[in-house]
């Protein structure tokens, strides 16, 4: 019985923690704000400012926090959200950094043109995409969770688009591969297209 036990509480805890692959080490002043859609809690990252995250595509949120200096008095400086997509290898061991900012002039230059390296474990440059969300106002204060969500529909809706102005094309081509089956093909891809009707 206590066998049996045991099977089942250890399939249960496999079944219940996520399956991550590979782990993302930031600069200590860059703060993961959100990762796949998902608000990351201070519970998630390590001591030396670490993140799992899963082998494949990732999408990952985060802010760059960091004292500077303006008119010779230190300040903090939150940058606006930087949006990365990337791919991760099955247990790799990423790094994410940029150049560190020390005064209010270069924090505005990397608020206009922001920079960041991802490398991975042998110093080698991993190709990602980055989107900026810009917002005015006190940034200490923002739901990073849901401007990704709103980013991310809005991307689907706009790639939605592009896919019905490409349309026209796609129909002819549908069109020609139906003309070119035999009558038997046509009736079963008829049969079939009426069962998944949506």
């Amino acid at each position: 019985m206590m066998k049996k036990t045991t099977t089942v509480l250890g399939l249960c805890a496999l079944l219940t923690s996520p399956a991550f692959a590979a782990q993302l080490t930031l600069q200590q002043e860059l703060v993961p704000r959100v990762l796949n859609g998902e608000f990351v809690y201070p519970e998630r990252i390590s001591a030396n400012n670490s993140i799992q995250i899963k082998d494949g595509h990732n999408q990952l949120t985060v802010t760059v926090g960091q004292i500077v200096f303006e008119d010779g008095k230190r300040r903090k400086f939150d940058s606006q959200p930087l949006i990365l997509e990337f791919s991760a290898a099955k247990d790799a061991e990423l790094t994410l950094s940029y150049n560190k900012l020390r005064t209010i002039e270069e924090a505005k230059a990397f608020e206009r043109d922001p920079k960041v390296t991802l490398l991975d474990e042998s110093g080698n440059t991993i190709e990602f995409s980055m989107t900026q969300l810009r917002k005015g106002g006190m940034q200490g204060f923002r739901d990073y969770e849901r401007e990704v969500a709103d980013y991310n529909l809005a991307l689907n809706k706009q790639e939605t688009k592009e896919s019905i102005a490409q349309s026209p094309q796609e129909t002819q081509s549908l069109k020609a591969s139906f003309n070119n089956l035999s009558r038997e093909e046509q009736q079963e891809f008829m049969q079939w297209a009426m069962r998944n009707l949506k």
